[in-house]
């Protein structure tokens, strides 16, 4: 469906590689943000530790 709505955009559409590109940066700006902010993992406290040896 994308490569469809991107070719008609980019034929049909005044300035549609100007949107395009403004799309992608945005997403791309979107995903950065979150895998900067996320945790790679958690580490448990050592309570769990305990608790998972048993």
């Amino acid at each position: 469906m994308a490569p469809v709505v991107v070719g008609g955009m980019l034929r049909f559409v005044p300035g549609g590689f100007t949107l395009i590109a403004a799309v992608v940066c945005a997403l791309a700006t979107a995903g950065m943000v979150v895998a900067v902010f996320s945790p790679i993992r958690t580490i448990p406290a050592s309570a769990d530790w305990e608790r998972g040896e048993a």
